[in-house]
């Protein structure tokens, strides 16, 4: 996610490469700045790699990787220890912070979230908004599973966040094959029919979603699946953190950045909702075999595509062209308007939770697409979420009518939003 453009911001990707159950390696292991968090698995020094928006991406096989470092505009970021950070534009007095927030049920699905001491300077309301943002996902899915992640205030994993940046997410990669993630997603009736499949690459899992997919076991590689920072953002802007726990968001003004929103769109890349096409490293992910050109044929680059779950033939959301944009390749296409990438079941006037580019004053929200693809990503839904009543209902009202169309030859028609009124700012999401 991005912020405004006259910053002339440019977008990151970050991740933690692990080993595969095969021996494969999708590089070494290694994370910058001092941690008292334990080193993660393998024994191995970690060594981590970046990716920009503008596709310049470290070499991942056969190499040790170079040490992680986020750059800006500017030059290079460093690596930090987690401390209290302070923003220009939220003002805040110290949190008392939990340890640990765990979120869910423990016959289903589980987020342990773990709060760094930097949250101790995060605004009023930080700590329920992204408790509010975990606790949406838990109610949606019923995968028995513990999703562990470090969350940061103005900084990831000890590494200091631009102020212009609303999120980051740094992964561990789980390394594995195409025959490996189609097998799995198969359970949950997923079929892989494209003249192009990617069947002789490597695939790289999130450590989440590996423990998703059945790839890894429940403790997973290392004590977090992920760690999460949030930007303290730049003078005149700030966060509305106001409390959504099973409602559509509200509230956002007109300077202000709806936080919740920023919370479920670096959540969803730690469950899994990450692109590479080859690009972000050397891998492919399993979000890329639902990424279109046309049907019948995957888009198998970072310049856009869209969204389907039936070989190409429904369009579920336009992906941003990463290579002339900037940002990730599987967020949503949103440089011109909120209505550009097309999901389904989105309220009107919002923003998709989803976007590769926010505008502050729209609130943002998750849509029916942003649930099925997080769905085709191995998790599954409940029969009877007590999640949102009005999310559901915008979903039976955009496309449960179509529903039966999905795995059929029509397209279903796509849910009108209204155009932004305004030039879309655009905040990196990493």
């Amino acid at each position: 996610m991005q912020l405004p453009n006259q910053h002339n911001l440019r977008s990151h990707n970050v991740s933690l490469a692990a080993n595969g159950d095969d021996g494969s390696s999708l590089g070494q292991e290694s994370l910058a700045g001092d941690s008292s968090d334990g080193s993660p698995a393998y024994g191995a020094t970690l060594q981590d790699y970046l990716m920009n928006g503008y596709t310049n991406v470290s070499p991942v096989y056969g190499a040790a990787l170079p040490e992680f470092q986020l750059t800006n505009d500017s030059g290079v970021v460093s690596a930090t220890t987690h401390s209290a950070m302070t923003s220009a534009a939220t003002t805040s007095t110290a949190l008392s912070l939990p340890a640990s927030t765990m979120v869910g049920s423990p016959n289903g699905l589980q987020f342990d979230l773990t709060w760094d001491p930097s949250v101790a300077s995060a605004p009023r309301g930080f700590i329920q908004a992204v408790t509010d943002a975990a606790k949406v996902y838990t109610e949606l899915f019923s995968n028995k599973e513990v999703i562990n992640l470090d969350i940061g205030y103005g900084e990831v994993a000890n590494i200091q966040l631009p102020v212009d940046y609303l999120g980051a997410t740094l992964n561990y990669f789980y390394g594995t094959d195409y025959p490996t993630v189609t097998a799995a997603l198969a359970k949950d009736g997923f079929t892989f029919a494209a003249t192009n499949e990617p069947t002789s690459y490597q695939f790289a899992v999130t450590s989440a979603d590996a423990k998703t997919l059945g790839l890894a076991e429940p403790g997973g590689f290392q004590a977090y699946d992920a760690y999460i920072g949030f930007s303290t953002l730049s003078t005149g802007l700030s966060y509305n953190a106001t409390a959504n726990p099973y409602e559509l968001n509200g509230g956002t003004g007109p300077n202000q950045v709806d936080l919740q929103a920023v919370a479920e769109h670096e959540i969803s890349e730690a469950m899994g909702r990450v692109g590479s096409e080859f690009d972000l490293i050397n891998a492919y992910t399993p979000l890329d075999l639902f990424n279109y050109q046309s049907p019948g044929v995957l888009e198998l680059s970072a310049n856009g595509g869209y969204f389907s779950i039936n070989d190409g033939k429904t369009n579920l959301g336009n992906y941003n062209n990463a290579v002339a944009n900037g940002g990730d390749i599987a967020d949503w296409a949103s440089t011109t308007s909120i209505a550009q990438s097309n999901t389904l079941g989105l309220p009107r006037g919002s923003y998709d939770a989803y976007d590769a580019f926010v505008s502050p004053g729209y609130n943002g929200n998750l849509s029916v697409s942003d649930i099925i693809e997080d769905a085709a990503a191995g998790y599954k839904l409940k029969l009877a979420p007590a999640a949102s009543a009005a999310l559901l209902g915008n979903y039976i009202a955009s496309s449960l009518a179509g529903a039966a169309s999905l795995q059929g030859e029509t397209m279903v028609a796509q849910d009108a939003q209204a155009p932004a009124q305004q030039p879309l700012l655009s905040h990196p999401h990493m």
